[in-house]
């Protein structure tokens, strides 16, 4: 098994960015003082400064807790495990300090593992990290007041200055790569937040406006907006019904997945917003968000998508036609749902559209009459009005290029 695999041992590949990092950060520090702990006792073992029985005892209480913290956290437990570690710091250099007292300048080793502390926990719990920091602090304090009146276990001679440089500096170096390496991992966990934020951003631009997407970021709830006049398209697929009957599942999915992704470039194209998909219909808007709404956009965006449908090579082969509504005048649009979000749309232009699309023969354009005077008499004639009596015989337009 390789290092990069053991330190990402049970880690889940859902996992999000910060639980990762103290994950592997807890993992990390497990190896460590395992590998520590072997390199000290097969030295002591090798130069014979170590009786049988002080080796025992030092693999056991230096294995033996990371080993289980590592065990733990591998295994999805990840709190325990990081207390536990947090723990073992905590009194190997509480016993050090004690054993060899204030000569060694062992008790400031709490120095870099009170900075560490706050990499073993995420955020969730910060409290735990606060209590098991200031058990180290207090440990720290209290070496420091003790050392003037009780003695070391093992007494160093007081002029042993050079080991306690090398401890000081040492200490200084593991708190400075301790600093730096969370600052490092702070960095990073941004970037990384800031990557996903973007692409979930760019997930619900799809299926969202950019206006909605930015209010629900900022803890909008049932967000909603009333426009004045917009232009509402309706494309439904002739004989969906029929074709549903008859053909395989995959045939009819891979017909929808042709028709509205041509739906979706065309409406891309042209900067009108998709509000929804309902069955066999496409609902698009013009005059949503960009610019003033009009009618005549929405009759050349109603053409180019009947003309992306024939060009589609999986329409072609089902012989796909499409019957399209026009609607214009007043909607509410907003955002309803708590777990499962949906944009939505409610109003006059709406209902008109479906209605003229239930009008609509196959190929057909059929507009209600707000949205007919605003025409030009080119574009009448690439549609039909409708009205209650019927509607007037369509005339055939070439579509805009």
């Amino acid at each position: 098994m390789t290092l990069g695999r053991l330190l990402r041992l049970g880690l889940a590949p859902q996992a999000a960015p910060l639980e990762r990092q103290h994950v592997v950060f807890l993992h990390g520090l497990c190896l460590l003082a395992i590998g520590f702990t072997m390199i000290t006792v097969l030295l002591s073992v090798t130069y014979g400064a170590t009786a049988p029985g002080a080796v025992a005892y030092a693999l056991s209480a230096g294995i033996v807790p990371p080993a289980l913290s590592l065990w733990l956290s591998a295994r999805g437990h990840h709190a325990p495990g990081a207390v536990i570690f947090a723990l073992y710091t905590l009194l190997s250099t509480a016993g050090a300090a004690s054993l060899f007292g204030p000569s060694y300048g062992l008790q400031y080793w709490y120095m870099p593992v009170i900075v560490l502390t706050f990499m073993l926990f995420p955020s969730a719990r910060r409290r735990t990290a606060l209590a098991v920091a200031g058990l180290n602090a207090a440990a720290f304090l209290g070496f420091c007041f003790a050392f003037e009146v009780v003695p070391a276990m093992v007494l160093a001679p007081d002029d042993m200055r050079s080991n306690f440089q090398i401890n000081i500096s040492l200490v200084a170096v593991a708190t400075a790569v301790a600093t730096y390496y969370a600052q490092r991992v702070t960095a990073r966990t941004r970037d990384e937040l800031r990557a996903l934020r973007q692409r979930t951003d760019a997930l619900l631009g799809t299926v969202l406006p950019a206006d909605f997407v930015a209010a629900l970021r900022e803890g909008g709830e049932g967000v909603g907006r009333r426009h004045a006049p917009v232009s509402v398209v309706v494309c439904d697929i002739a004989g969906f019904t029929r074709l549903a009957e008859e053909a395989a599942a995959e045939d009819i999915v891979r017909v929808l997945n042709a028709t509205f992704g041509a739906f979706d470039a065309v409406c891309e194209e042209r900067g009108a917003d998709k509000v929804k998909t309902v069955g066999d219909a496409y609902v698009a808007a013009v005059g949503l968000t960009d610019g003033p709404p009009s009618a005549r956009a929405a009759v050349d965006l109603a053409l180019r998508m009947r003309a992306a449908v024939e060009r589609a090579e999986a329409c072609q082969a089902r012989e796909i036609r499409v019957r399209i509504g026009i609607g214009t005048g007043e909607v509410i649009a907003g955002v309803v749902g708590t777990n499962k979000l949906a944009y939505d749309m409610w109003g006059a232009a709406i209902e008109a559209a479906f209605a003229m699309e239930e009008r609509a023969a196959p190929e057909q354009i059929v507009v209600d009459a707000a949205t007919w005077a605003e025409l030009t008499a080119e574009e009448r004639a690439a549609v039909v009005r409708g009205e209650p009596e019927g509607y007037r015989s369509p005339a055939t337009a070439a579509v805009p290029a």
